[in-house]
């Protein structure tokens, strides 16, 4: 049986200054970054984020064999707004990255507002997508249920700033404001899950890490989060009834960002697909939940049961 790696702190920050480049589609620029050896997996970023969040969201699955391709979605770092507005358009552009790329099928993992772009793909270039791994990921009308003061705090330079200072000099206190604001746990669930965070090293650094996907290089990052914004609330269902590849959804049953009826939604409407749920998971619960080792492990074996195929 093969051993299990999992990411170090540095490899996870290694993901925050890895090179990457602007390629030249049928849809526009493309920033993208590759990082590791082995077969390739497109990895498509959250909001706010770009290809340094794509790499780390796919880190466990590097240092487990897997070469990761992350490409910054329109409007975020180093591709422009121009090259996809709507989901369809950043589907196209993904569609058009690999092209570019000379790559003819792909496993893909999407995750939260890189959902529909990524559900899209498959839907649009079946014949592009081998199989598909969504991550707490939208496909119904999103809008952020946020009071005033966090939009404030995760939505704005100052806001992300004062978050990573309060996560540098108060741990635990931020943690849990993270969890209050990313999940549905109560107060005692989640002064548990953040006692486990804080000592678990790659569960905290990956906090670390997401937090400055968010917050350094925010204004190349603002014309993505406000386009997202814009583009996830007019969804109503994103038309994915006939994807074909083989899928697996997994969500966070305490997601308070991109709740479970998103995962019901697509696990109903994709033929054959299969829902794995993290139990008492956040929305960034694959990474950080006490059951993350295990949601994980059963991913990696999905896909490469799947490659063989």
């Amino acid at each position: 049986m093969t051993a299990i790696c999992y990411p170090t702190p540095d490899e996870l920050h290694a993901c925050l200054t890895h090179p990457a480049r602007v390629i030249e589609t049928a849809q526009g620029p493309v920033e993208y970054a590759e990082r590791g050896q082995g077969p390739p997996l497109l990895c498509v970023h959250g909001g706010p984020g770009g290809y340094d969040q794509g790499l780390g969201l796919g880190e466990f699955f590097q240092v487990n064999g897997f070469k990761i391709i992350a490409p910054s979605r329109p409007g975020y770092l180093g591709t422009p707004l121009t090259s996809g507005r709507t989901p369809e358009e950043q589907a196209d552009a993904l569609a058009a990255l690999l092209d570019a790329l000379n790559i003819r099928k792909i496993p893909v993992l999407g995750a939260s507002a890189g959902g529909p772009p990524s559900y899209l793909l498959a839907a649009r270039y079946p014949d592009k997508v081998s199989s598909l791994l969504e991550i707490d990921s939208v496909c119904l009308s999103y809008q952020p249920d946020v009071s005033p003061l966090e939009e404030k705090l995760y939505l704005s330079k100052a806001g992300i700033w004062l978050l990573r200072f309060f996560l540098d000099h108060f741990p635990e206190a931020t943690v849990k404001s993270f969890l209050r604001t990313e999940s549905t746990l109560d107060r005692h669930d989640i002064a548990q899950r953040a006692k486990h965070i804080l000592k678990d090293k790659t569960r905290f650094e990956f906090l670390r890490f997401l937090i400055a996907t968010m917050s350094e290089r925010l204004s190349e990052r603002q014309a993505g989060v406000d386009n997202d914004l814009t583009q996830l609330a007019a969804i109503t269902q994103l038309p994915i009834a006939s994807i074909a590849c083989p899928t697996l959804i997994i969500h966070g049953t305490a997601d308070k960002d991109v709740p479970p009826r998103h995962a019901e939604y697509a696990k109903a409407t994709i033929t054959g697909s299969e829902l794995y749920w993290v139990e008492g998971g956040s929305h960034v619960g694959f990474w950080v939940a006490d059951g993350a080792p295990a949601a994980q492990e059963y991913a990696l074996s999905w896909l490469r049961e799947k490659m063989k195929m």
